[in-house]
């Protein structure tokens, strides 16, 4: 009878639904795992690149990653603290005005600030002149990084923001009342109680900071920073060295996975970020006026530097640029973009759905454990999966040659998928955890078939979670410049390339155009998540 139970039970787990979900997991995988092969294959030019500027592009990126972390960090939790714990004037607008540079992709923000470089030249001059070259060179190579890191964490810092703020929100009163009646201030309730209870989030947060921090392109590019990212574009692009810059990639991956791995640790020491005992919120601290005023500017200087200065420095060069709008078709890069970024997202959710669903209606540790592959994605840099992808449809083409594979539309959108697939996959996963699981275990012990469990109960259950997941992947998609750079088939250019091709012919001015038609677009559905009360990150 026991063998006969397993046997039934093997059956029913192994069915159509988990074996398409399975291929579909690989299949997303696929890309990532080419090219972490490539840590154990040879290249003739790999010698030179490590002796010469491998050691440059590793100390270039972990600079930028842990500054741009440290600061988002530092700004995300101080404005997620003052807005879900205290009460001020103008609190309900930096609400949500605090999530807008979330809106500007990392490289456009650059852009705006393409002069910010000459306000220390002044500095240097004094510093040549004064002390040495040697002195000036340096201290410029520190002003560099220096502005580098803050435009960085003045659009990434809303990762922390949101995901921080939720975590404030949901910590019981119970606690904070009993810090109080123990004597102890605001502060000391922050730094021994707060904070510590929201270690999870803040991590959580700075994880995704660190994966668009070594995923961006044009930033760097802009800035003149070799990092492992514009080297992997140097190498293959510039010097025509694919092999080399595949190497790159690999240990790249291999310094994502080790990120990766002390992030998880870390967050693994903190297990209580929520408080079951009492879903009341934080009693509203309120501000004396003056600690009113400073805590107004301080929101402000994030607001004003990741979002207001930038759309107005856009905007009064777009209104001089009525040229470019006509010579770089707008409307065509407007339709391009959208069909991209719609046609990804809905695919996403779909196939992120069937993942999700078949894992956990029919309780198959196999899909579970190919969910989590498919998901690496999104800690992988645009770059990278484009490097995978040509690899893989190279072999495809050399199997299968009336296939054309390589700079077509339907490789985009794949590369796309596989980028984004954990944005998707994250909120359904965790709103079918949520809200359908005892129906699942119900409908499957009656017998009721899948398909109708799935399109009867499962969606409109989470019919919310669905239309956030596909927002969050559409507003990435459109911000996404590695992957279609790389891989845009022939004459296709969408919102971000056209940005790109312009600022890097030095057409700053022109290049506000298509800047600001992105920020617009993405503003929109971020300022109706947050509304919602749909803006928590998964």
């Amino acid at each position: 009878m026991e063998i006969k139970h397993v046997k039934n039970e093997l059956l029913f787990k192994t069915n159509s639904w988990t074996f398409i979900a399975i291929l579909i997991g690989l299949i997303i995988f696929l890309p990532i795992s080419e090219v972490f092969i490539q840590l154990f294959n040879t290249s003739e030019s790999w010698p030179h690149l490590k002796k010469t500027v491998f050691s440059t592009y590793l100390i270039n990126t972990i600079v930028l990653t842990i500054g741009t972390g440290l600061l988002s960090t530092l700004i995300g939790v101080f404005c997620a603290w003052v807005i879900a714990c205290c009460e001020f004037p103008l609190k309900k607008f930096f609400e949500w005005a605090l999530i807008l540079p979330l809106a500007i992709p990392t490289y456009v923000s650059a852009y705006a600030y393409f002069d910010i470089l000459e306000l220390s030249n002044p500095m240097l001059i004094w510093v040549r002149a004064n002390i040495n070259l040697e002195a000036m060179q340096s201290l410029n190579s520190f002003f560099v990084y220096f502005f580098t890191i803050l435009v960085l964490s003045s659009v990434l810092y809303p990762y922390v923001y949101l995901l921080t703020r939720a975590s404030f929100l949901k910590q019981g009163n119970q606690l904070i009342e009993a810090g109080l009646s123990l004597g102890h201030n605001i502060n000391e309730i922050f730094w021994k109680i707060a904070l510590p209870m929201a270690r999870p989030a803040v991590f959580a947060g700075l994880s995704l900071v660190i994966m668009e921090t070594l995923n961006d392109y044009g930033a760097v590019k802009h800035f003149g920073i070799p990092t492992f990212t514009s080297g992997i574009f140097r190498t293959w692009l510039g010097m025509g060295d694919m092999s080399g810059a595949l190497k790159l990639a690999a240990y790249l991956m291999l310094l994502i996975l080790i990120l990766l791995l002390i992030e998880k640790k870390a967050r693994s020491r903190a297990r209580y970020h929520e408080n079951s005992g009492s879903n009341k919120p934080f009693k509203k601290i309120m501000l004396s006026r003056k600690k009113s005023i400073i805590t107004i500017a301080l929101c402000s200087i994030p607001f004003l530097f990741g979002f207001l200065i930038p759309v107005f420095r856009l905007s009064s060069w777009a209104l001089i640029s009525q040229d470019t709008i006509r010579s770089i078709s707008l409307l065509g890069l407007i339709k391009n973009s959208l069909f991209l970024s719609v046609a990804v997202s809905l695919l996403t959710v779909v196939l992120a759905l069937l993942l999700v669903f078949s894992a956990k209606y029919f309780q198959s540790k196999l899909t579970s454990f190919t969910n989590r592959f498919a998901i690496l994605g999104y800690s992988v840099p645009g770059a990278v999966i484009a490097m995978g992808i040509l690899l893989l449809s190279a072999q495809i083409n050399k199997i299968y040659v009336d296939i054309l594979l390589t700079g077509s539309l339907l490789i985009l959108i794949f590369a796309f998928i596989t980028r984004f697939f954990a944005v998707a996959w994250q909120p359904i996963d965790s709103g079918m955890e949520r809200n359908c699981k005892n129906i699942n275990d119900a409908s499957r012990s009656l017998g009721i078939p899948a398909i109708f469990s799935l399109i009867k109960v499962n969606i409109p259950l989470i019919k919310n979670t669905l239309i956030t997941a596909s927002i969050l992947v559409f507003i990435d998609s459109m911000k996404e410049l590695p992957l279609t750079l790389i891989l845009r088939p022939f004459n296709f250019n969408t919102l971000s390339t056209a940005t790109f091709d312009l600022s890097s012919q030095a057409q700053i001015v022109e290049s506000s155009v298509p800047a600001l038609c992105i920020i617009m677009i993405v503003a929109i559905p971020l300022i109706s998540l947050n509304l919602k009360g749909k803006s928590k990150l998964q």
